[in-house]
């Protein structure tokens, strides 16, 4: 099992425990039902309180690879001599700018107007296939090249700040986030698999928006400050625990 695969499996169970944990904050929402009706919530203390929050939502965004150090991490039969010092392809479309859409996952402790975020990401690349098809020069011969698929996984952290006012909270935060980025290379008909890690640094910010004071829908923009994000927006929804 790779070291991915186990912060994936950590993250997972911690979001299915926080899911058990939101379905009984639920009932007991339910059953608290008209009491509500009777006496409805205080919308200046609705988002002022320290908690602790889960939310999912989608991602967009873009990102740029043209200084991913890739290496060779698998090929199919018949490596290609000179695959293993590959650079150019990696330095033209799609590779320079290219487009995100994904699902995105956080867990998030309010201190004090203090946000401590760790998230999950699950971008997907869109590009065209004719993107990066070219011949370059490998080990000495021209070959045909093209890119075939663009992936990555992202595990964020961050550090920031929120002032509620009534129902809403303004946010800003400053993000870091390993990478880890696959693609995978057409070298003459033959596919070379090439990976990376990489951290990168951004700043997000946006609002939090409470419907209920255990339920929250959420709007953020990001821009990316060093590594491979360019900028990226989220809308989410989420559920909150005192």
């Amino acid at each position: 099992m790779t070291s991915f695969d186990r912060v994936a499996r950590s993250v997972a169970c911690l979001v299915g425990v926080l899911l058990v944990l939101f379905t009984v904050r639920l009932v007991r929402a339910s059953e608290g039902a008209d009491d509500d009706k009777v006496a409805p919530l205080d919308k200046r203390e609705v988002a002022t309180w320290d908690h602790l929050e889960v939310s999912m939502g989608f991602l967009a965004g873009q990102r740029r690879y043209a200084s991913t150090p890739f290496a060779l991490s698998s090929a199919g039969a018949g490596t290609v001599a000179g695959a293993t010092s590959l650079v150019e392809p990696f330095q033209r479309a799609p590779f320079d700018n290219v487009t995100v859409l994904g699902v995105r996952y956080d867990l998030r402790l309010v201190v004090s107007y203090v946000r401590m975020t760790a998230g999950f990401d699950m971008p997907f690349t869109s590009f065209r296939l004719g993107d990066g098809a070219g011949r370059y020069v490998i080990g000495g011969v021209e070959r045909d090249v093209s890119v075939r698929s663009i992936g990555t996984k992202d595990l964020r952290f961050g550090l920031g700040g929120e002032y509620p006012i009534g129902p809403v909270a303004p946010f800003v935060d400053l993000v870091g986030a390993i990478h880890w980025v696959n693609t995978t290379l057409a070298i003459d008909g033959t596919g070379h698999d090439y990976a990376a890690s990489t951290f990168a640094f951004s700043v997000r910010g946006g609002a939090r928006l409470h419907v209920r004071k255990w339920f929250f829908a959420s709007a953020a923009g990001e821009i990316g400050l060093v590594g491979d994000v360019r900028w990226g927006a989220e809308l989410s929804v989420g559920f909150a625990f005192m």
